[in-house]
């Protein structure tokens, strides 16, 4: 499964924030290239110790062997951090045992050898390099986008734990991380899917080796019946529960809750509906010049044109977006300034006009649209190309694109300093270039009514 990245023009959302990881794939391949780089150190400690007959302690030694099998994987496959339980196992190594390596070689007490000093001067560069070092929120998060990406994509949870997903290997997630995932959805109300995974759990821990004592069929079946009574199905929870003996489970467990599981609809075309979809060659200015286009939906209109980006200029535009990479923020109350909201997660750059690849992306918007997409820094009649990098579940919630309002896009055009925007009517349309594979990478632009005279 590959994630989204997006190009569009929009206004110019550009703000500093926390260094989170989860929402771009692109920090999570750098997270699992320098992994590598702990894992080298971590050995040669193990091995110098070894080598001069000090102790090594049975916790460190565990540790390098959960460790190396996957973070091994992790630094050679350049792909591994695009699929999403992977990215789940990736942030959850770097925040629950990369820090008790440390804690157990580094401490404050501790005697540092040699191998401990190049140990900490790794630690002290890939921290450098990282920029940000991921905690639980990055856990929480990337928990709560693979729920998201079951409930869009419908993927087999039980083949998903056991390593397989969207038909591609993957690290299988043992009941201690599943249990985790289990309660992140819980306490995010996805209580339909903290079902689903808590009966996959159910069934994986029948062939299952792991040894945990609190990991056992009697708990996974009362966290089960809190997730029913989470949900207001007390019945159903007390069926549950019922064949327990009461030092197993206490009846208090069985309280009442209001949160029901929501249901959808899926509204099918009609024959009528269909038979207005259909594609054609539009003319452009350029006589030999045809779009191919595709009309999709009618309410809203949507037109699909094909062919239209070169895999150069897809590669060009992402590119150049990592260097510049910032959390996408959303408009601040009243129209000023900007703020992150949870819903919208993703990575966002800009590229503005003055290359010529970027010109040539932008005519031909117009080529295809007939719409005027001149651009220039005192007013504009399209926004600069935006390019947003989808991580693990990246998201954004349904929203207009438009203002709804001249006056108010002025009002925001002068809160914020947007000299480019001065004098532009408000959002008509909203271009978007799907420039690779399922998704990947989109471009979008958005374009503005005709520039209103003062």
């Amino acid at each position: 499964m590959k994630f989204v990245w997006t190009l569009s023009y929009v206004c110019s959302f550009l703000h500093i924030l926390r260094g989170e990881i989860f929402s771009s794939v692109y920090k999570l391949s750098i997270l699992a290239k320098e992994e590598g780089k702990l894992l080298e150190a971590f050995k040669k400690y193990v091995t110098i110790q070894n080598n001069d007959q000090k102790s090594v302690s049975f916790e460190l030694q565990r540790l390098l062997n959960d460790l190396e099998p996957p973070v091994s994987q992790s630094c050679q496959d350049p792909k591994y951090a695009e699929n999403p339980i992977n990215a789940y196992h990736l942030i959850g190594r770097f925040v629950y045992k990369w820090p008790v390596v440390f804690a157990n070689i580094l401490c404050e007490d501790c005697e540092l050898d040699e191998a401990a000093l190049h140990l900490n001067m790794t630690y002290q560069t890939v921290n450098a390099n990282i920029d940000y070092w991921p905690d639980d929120y990055d856990v929480k998060a990337s928990a709560q986008a693979l729920l998201r990406l079951r409930i869009f994509y419908y993927f087999n949870i039980d083949e998903a734990i056991n390593g397989v997903l969207f038909g591609e290997h993957c690290q299988p997630l043992n009941p201690s991380q599943m249990i985790k995932l289990i309660r992140i959805a819980a306490d995010s109300n996805m209580l339909h899917e903290a079902r689903l995974w808590c009966e996959a759990l159910l069934r994986k821990l029948q062939f299952s080796s792991h040894l945990d004592e609190y990991i056992n069929e009697v708990a996974i079946l009362r966290l089960l019946a809190t997730i029913f009574n989470k949900a207001g199905m007390v019945g159903r929870a007390a069926d549950i529960l019922v064949p327990l003996t009461q030092s197993e489970v206490k009846v208090e467990m069985v309280c009442h809750m209001s949160v029901l599981f929501r249901t959808q609809r899926n509204r099918s075309r009609t024959p009528q509906e269909l038979s207005e979809l259909y594609c054609y060659l539009s003319n452009t200015s350029i006589p030999y010049y045809k779009g191919k286009v595709e009309i999709v939906n009618l309410q809203p209109v949507i037109y699909l044109f094909h062919d239209v980006i070169s895999n150069d200029e897809a590669a060009y535009f992402r590119n150049e977006a990592t260097k510049k990479f910032e959390r996408s923020v959303v408009l601040g109350d009243d129209g000023k300034g900007f703020r992150t909201d949870k819903v919208r997660v993703s990575q966002t750059a800009w590229l503005f006009d003055n290359i010529g690849i970027v010109k040539r992306a932008t005519r031909r918007v117009g080529l295809l649209t007939g719409l005027v997409t001149t651009s220039s820094t005192n007013s504009s009649n399209a926004e600069p190309f935006q390019i947003v990098n989808y991580g693990i579940g990246g998201m954004y919630n349904p929203h207009f694109d438009t203002l709804n309002s001249d006056e108010r896009l002025r009002s925001v055009v002068e809160a914020n300093g947007l000299p480019e925007l001065k004098g532009t009517g408000d959002r008509m349309a909203t271009w978007l270039y799907y420039a690779s594979f399922v998704l990947f990478l989109i471009v979008n632009k958005y374009i503005h009514l005709p520039i209103i005279k003062p």
